[in-house]
């Protein structure tokens, strides 16, 4: 039987993703049904890095591995708390 805290911050079936922006680390809870690029869009609002499109931004897990941002979040089978990185794409200028 699952522990009653292993969810303890997010919400029933939600993933607590930390994004790293930039060097900057927010948390986000994400839905396993939901595109990564909706956790893009949440990381960028709160960290407030705005100023490109959200398309010019790419996500890559611990290893360095480039994440398709149009496959569904449970679909990585990523760990409650797993760290992403989330830096400019290359060749893409700052604002």
């Amino acid at each position: 039987m699952p522990k009653k805290d292993e969810n303890h911050r997010g919400g029933a079936g939600k993933i607590e993703i930390t994004v790293v922006v930039n060097g900057q680390a927010t948390e986000v809870e994400a839905n396993p049904n939901q595109p990564l690029h909706v956790v893009r869009t949440k990381a960028l609002e709160n960290t407030q890095n705005v100023a490109q499109p959200a398309e010019n931004w790419e996500f890559k897990d611990e290893a360095g591995t480039l994440l398709d941002v149009d496959k569904k979040v449970g679909e990585f089978g990523f760990a409650n708390g797993v760290t992403l990185f989330l830096s400019l794409k290359a060749g893409v200028a700052g604002a």
